[in-house]
């Protein structure tokens, strides 16, 4: 597949400290049973070995409050990526995600050395089970009737570069124009805007 040339998404620059997050992948598991939990590997990038361990906190955020956190002490022994797995429990009642009602949690992860925070990472999650069988879609146990379309990221004579308010016009118009509950993005990652 054949993409334009040019520049067509956000680009940023970032200061980050000699030993900073450089990802945060958070996995919510086991979502329908009452142990729940989300597993998070973080990604710590270091450019010099600290003389003493660093601490990972992770918190699963409703807005402001924390549901629940968790934290490990490491000892980096070399510069590089270095990964660390922690797993978020006691989750409670937490709202599943459906298309109705896309309920999301933020998954903050702070890198703390001698108990000062030097960087963090966020991302947010939504807890869903997704499974086909014989008979069709299965969302968080019940049966989900897919309907929609297949979408490339091009608009005519001016390709990819689309502002913001686009992408998301785009998106309102799938869901409640077409009545679409299903896009399937083509062939490349598409922009943030379309999939938030």
């Amino acid at each position: 597949y054949l993409e334009p040339a040019g520049l067509h998404r956000p680009v940023s620059l970032r200061l980050v400290p000699p030993v900073f997050l450089r990802d945060v992948f958070a996995k919510p598991a086991k979502v329908l049973q009452s142990d729940r939990r989300v597993e998070v590997v973080c990604s710590v990038d270091a450019a010099m070995v600290p003389p003493q361990p660093i601490r990972l906190q992770a918190e699963l955020r409703q807005g402001k409050r924390v549901l629940t956190s968790t934290a490990q002490t490491v000892r980096l022994e070399r510069t590089g990526e270095t990964t660390v797995a922690l797993t978020l429990t006691s989750l409670g009642n937490i709202a599943l995600w459906e298309p109705t009602t896309p309920h999301l949690y933020e998954v903050v992860v702070t890198l703390l050395v001698n108990e000062e925070p030097w960087h963090d990472y966020r991302t947010r999650i939504g807890f869903r089970e997704a499974r086909f069988e014989l008979d069709g879609f299965y969302l968080n146990g019940k049966r989900l009737q897919l309907f929609g379309l297949n979408r490339h990221e091009l608009y005519p004579y001016v390709g990819s570069p689309m502002p913001r308010r686009v992408m998301r016009r785009d998106a309102e118009m799938l869901r409640r124009e077409f009545n679409c509950n299903f896009v399937r993005c083509s062939h490349y990652p598409q922009s943030e805007a379309f999939l938030d």
